[in-house]
């Protein structure tokens, strides 16, 4: 069974070579996280800082739990405003 929580490690996250150091902004965002064991997810989350090539992403892993908050660096690819779906899922009737 894969771990939930706080002690899942994210495997997709890159620290850029230069790193801003005020907050930028408060942005929501989709992003796309790989954990440790390989499982992929896309996640909502908040865009707190950014370069031309990475974006530190904010979320809580319990959102009633303001302590479960974690920041990640992401490649600038796996960060979205949001999502057009070329094929779109299908529905259940």
């Amino acid at each position: 069974m894969p771990q939930h929580g706080p002690g899942r490690l994210v495997a997709n996250r890159d620290l850029p070579s230069t790193v801003p150091v005020r907050p930028q902004g408060n942005l929501p965002v989709i992003v796309r996280v790989v954990w440790s064991d390989g499982t992929e997810e896309w996640r909502p989350a908040r865009a707190v800082r950014w370069t031309a090539t990475h974006v530190m992403v904010a979320w809580r892993d319990d959102e009633a739990n303001p302590r479960s908050e974690r920041h990640e660096w992401l490649k600038a690819g796996d960060v979205a405003r949001s999502v057009s779906w070329l094929v779109p899922p299908v529905r259940p009737s």
